[in-house]
């Protein structure tokens, strides 16, 4: 989503766009989805990118992730139960820099086709694949990386814990990139007014999951945007040295 890219290239970036950072990574604004995170990661590849990172927010399945919880996964379960792997060094290398840090967990990640709003759907999610967190693109970069035959690496800090739900408010308000239409928004809450409080509390969260996100951007430096091996790297943004890349996709 467009927030998420912002804490990486440090400004407004517009939707779809590819911007190049300081340190020679590209960003690409994929927006949501599966779809869209595919074709973003793929384009960063046809511009040079030798390795993907998936970064931005994810949803909590474990109950013990609260909001701003950092998650640097093992493995990607996509939503066929095909697993993923990402770049063991790099991760490796990347943890031993943030620890100090953030809040920082391991474990395995999970597609979703569609935004798991409740409670009941993340821990129906969480029970039956074990994994402790979702989003809806990084499955798709794996998928991107493999077939490639580049370092894939997935960055996502907690925005909405497990126990905390979405608002129908929110839900109809955002648009692909993650943007909130306050045109849409008011009339929702007119409806549901009650929403309101539950949207103050989703704000607050986001705010923690940014400040996670910063945190790393700020602390890992070169670690984010390179593996440990003599490539060039690409981060792919719900996803390189001399031609880096990066992509979100959002929630994901």
């Amino acid at each position: 989503m467009a927030a998420e890219a912002r804490i990486l290239a440090k400004g407004p970036i517009a939707a779809g766009h590819r911007v190049q950072l300081p340190e020679g990574a590209m960003l690409q604004l994929s927006g949501i989805g599966a779809k869209r995170a595919r074709l973003a990661a793929q384009t960063l590849l046809e511009n040079g990118a030798t390795a993907l990172v998936s970064w931005g927010f994810a949803g909590g399945l474990d109950p013990d992730l609260s909001p701003g919880s950092l998650i640097l996964p093992e493995s990607i379960l996509a939503k066929d139960q095909s697993p993923y792997g990402i770049d063991p060094a790099w991760r490796e290398s990347l943890c031993d820099r943030l620890k100090p840090h953030v809040d920082l967990h391991g474990g395995v990640l999970a597609e979703s086709p569609v935004v798991l709003a409740s409670y009941d759907e993340k821990i129906a999610l969480f029970q039956r694949t074990g994994a402790r967190a979702v989003d809806m693109e990084s499955a798709s970069i794996a998928l991107v990386a493999k077939e490639a035959g580049v370092p894939f690496l997935v960055i996502r800090a907690i925005s909405d814990a497990a126990k905390v739900g979405i608002p129908w408010s929110a839900l109809n308000s955002f648009d692909k990139f993650g943007r909130v239409h306050f045109s849409k928004l008011l009339p929702c809450l007119a409806r549901r007014p009650l929403d309101l409080l539950a949207l103050v509390r989703l704000g607050r969260n986001h705010r923690a999951a940014r400040a996670a996100l910063a945190a790393v951007a700020l602390y890992a430096r070169s670690n984010l945007l390179c593996p440990p091996t003599p490539l060039t790297v690409a981060a792919t943004i719900k996803g390189s040295l001399p031609v880096p890349a990066v992509t979100k996709g959002d929630k994901s």
